[in-house]
């Protein structure tokens, strides 16, 4: 394993949930732009192959819902992971670069939404860790 390998899986084992979907996420933006080059060079077989990555890696997003407590976000986002699927799938079938498009539109949307969570939960995490140290320092 190279170094760079091992890099990427340190950081993959130890993200934490939210840190994983936003990596997951810009995995299935850089097959897409990979598929979208491809289509443009008429690479069928590069098309196939970068599509499919993403089509693997919204399954796994799709299938890691919680649907019984996750409620109306999780049945959204299954119904958005379920437009992404149909619409890589029909951008494979076509060669249609427009449905790659759609797809990373929808897809840098919710990407934004979990790197917003993200920075949110490190906000408060340093505030805590602030407090504590505040409340050691002070004797209390």
């Amino acid at each position: 394993m190279n170094g760079l390998s091992r890099y990427q899986n340190t950081q993959v084992l130890t993200a934490d949930k939210v840190r994983l979907v936003i990596m997951l996420y810009d995995g299935v933006l850089r097959f897409n732009r990979l598929a979208q080059k491809a289509m443009a060079e008429n690479d069928i077989q590069g098309r196939g192959m970068n599509l499919n990555r993403s089509l693997e890696i919204i399954g796994e997003l799709a299938n890691s819902l919680n649907m019984e407590e996750g409620g109306e976000i999780a049945a959204n986002l299954s119904r958005l992971y379920d437009f992404c699927s149909m619409s890589l799938t029909e951008a494979n079938m076509k060669s249609d670069t427009l449905k790659v498009e759609s797809v990373n539109k929808v897809i840098s949307e919710l990407k934004g939404g979990w790197e917003a969570i993200s920075t949110e939960r490190q906000r408060l995490s340093e505030q805590a860790q602030a407090e504590a140290s505040r409340g050691i320092n002070c004797g209390a």
